[in-house]
């Protein structure tokens, strides 16, 4: 396990990824989710990964944790990053996992270098988000916030950030009003809200533009068309997911021919990757 490497990339941008699991194992490229970095996948445990097979490589994003921002991005941007970092580690072909606001990047990397992928899962993941329909009002809130309101948005970000100077167990103690159950159940267990906590305080490193930036680009019309996908899909959600409509998720779904949608009972956004990662692997390993 080696949480920072850097690397230089085509216009002197630096990228920043960390490594766990079998360094020989199948190659997985991990996409975190809003508002982390590099360091979630220690809410699954680099032992889980060691145990599954997978060497699992997972970036910043830019202006999140230590990589640098890049202005006017889009999703399509990122391909360019990732065939950089695959070619820098002599991976010719790879997986993709996108999780929640990875989601986004994992398709794009369908649509556009389906030649280099094994597979490609999203579990939990955001798409174009013109719907809030059936959200709690707590999270619709928190769209509305973003899309029409984007600099009281990185206010919200900075408050957060301040945030994170709590303890593990006051921070668990005030997300449990809007999270279901089932997310909660896994943020309770023993160490894991400390990682939640890091991954964020790293994720906000260089300030809150880069994560401002990659949230914002839900709300707006992407750079790529779904109808590019023509490689299989597999999405794994939560029944209990309150972060993004599954109305949404089917209607995406729907459109696209190779996916296949599993929409989990008892599951939550956050606790799908960390309970079905077990499944999600068999599908990333081609079993």
């Amino acid at each position: 396990m080696n949480t920072t490497n850097l690397l230089t990339l085509p216009g002197n941008r630096q990228l920043a990824y960390a490594e766990y699991g079998k360094p020989n194992g199948h190659p997985l490229l991990y996409f975190h989710g809003g508002g982390a970095s590099r360091l979630e996948p220690l809410l699954l445990g680099d032992e889980v990964f060691s145990r599954l097979g997978l060497r699992v490589i997972a970036p910043d994003r830019p202006g999140i944790g230590q990589s640098d921002f890049q202005p006017k991005r889009g999703f399509s941007d990122w391909v360019k990053d990732i065939e950089v970092l695959a070619d820098g580690l002599g991976l010719d072909k790879f997986s993709v996992l996108g999780i929640s606001a990875g989601g986004g990047y994992a398709a794009v990397c369908a649509a556009k270098i389906p030649e280099r992928l094994h597979a490609v899962v999203i579990a939990s993941g955001a798409w174009q988000m013109d719907t809030i329909n059936n959200l709690p009002q707590f999270n619709r809130w928190s769209w509305i916030l973003i899309k029409q309101f984007p600099l009281l948005h990185r206010g919200s970000l900075k408050v957060m950030q301040r945030s994170l100077n709590s303890s593990p167990e006051r921070l668990l103690a005030s997300f449990k009003p809007q999270l279901p159950l089932s997310d909660y159940v896994v943020l309770e267990s023993p160490g894991r809200m400390e990682v939640y906590r890091q991954a964020a305080i790293e994720g906000l490193r260089l300030g809150t533009r880069g994560a401002a930036w990659d949230i914002q680009l839900y709300l707006r019309k992407w750079d790529f068309s779904l109808d590019e996908i023509q490689m299989p899909l597999t999405l794994f959600y939560g029944e209990e997911d309150r972060n993004v409509p599954l109305d949404l998720v089917r209607r995406v779904a729907g459109g696209l021919p190779q996916a296949k949608l599993i929409i989990l009972p008892n599951e939550g956004h956050i606790s799908v990757a960390v309970n079905q990662i077990e499944a999600i692997a068999k599908v990333l390993v081609g079993e």
